[in-house]
């Protein structure tokens, strides 16, 4: 019997995923801190939606990644936040195409909704065999990727010249 592939078993799993109980809920957000791993096709997939976002949507990435992401949590710890964890509306700025880790948040018994608005979680063996499948693939930290691939995150999000954008503005003008 052939094992089941990565891609079949996120549809399994997606298909017991309750995400319209998330609609508009950050409750999981405090989950979102530095060092998410994720696999090349992740990566891929983060990389290819922001050099294919529209302006605005990369003006609001820009401004994203400039937060200060270091959060207190009293008592002198603090925590790293992800890069795209928007610290002022506590969503993410990729979260269409966030890694499995993100997605699972709340729906899996061991990433349990921190306020227990889902009711019930992936079944545990079909989420166990996804894990397994995704652990097969490389997985790195976006910092990691950036070095590896060579796409530095600021080249996808460089102003894209519009109709009124002078050379300059741009930053493709001379001294660039």
């Amino acid at each position: 019997m052939e094992p089941d592939t990565l891609k079949q078993l996120q549809q399994q799993c997606a298909a017991h995923m309750q995400l319209e109980i998330c609609n508009g809920c950050t409750a999981c957000s405090l989950r979102c801190t530095a060092d998410v791993p994720a696999s090349r096709h992740e990566w891929q997939a983060i990389c290819n939606h922001i050099a294919q976002a529209p302006e605005h949507q990369k003006q609001t990435i820009r401004e994203i990644l400039a937060q200060n992401k270091t959060i207190s949590l009293g008592d002198d710890i603090t925590v790293q936040m992800c890069r795209f964890w928007d610290t002022r509306t506590h969503h993410c700025a990729i979260y269409p195409v966030r890694p499995l880790a993100c997605r699972l948040l709340g729906h899996v018994e061991w990433m349990p909704c921190p306020i227990q608005k889902v009711p019930r979680t992936i079944p545990t063996p079909l989420a166990l065999r996804l894990i397994n499948a995704y652990a097969r693939h490389e997985r790195k930290t976006f910092a990691a990727w950036e070095q590896e691939t060579g796409t530095p995150l600021h080249t996808l999000l460089q102003c894209t010249p519009g109709p009124h954008t002078t050379r300059q503005e741009s930053g493709n003008g001379p001294g660039k």
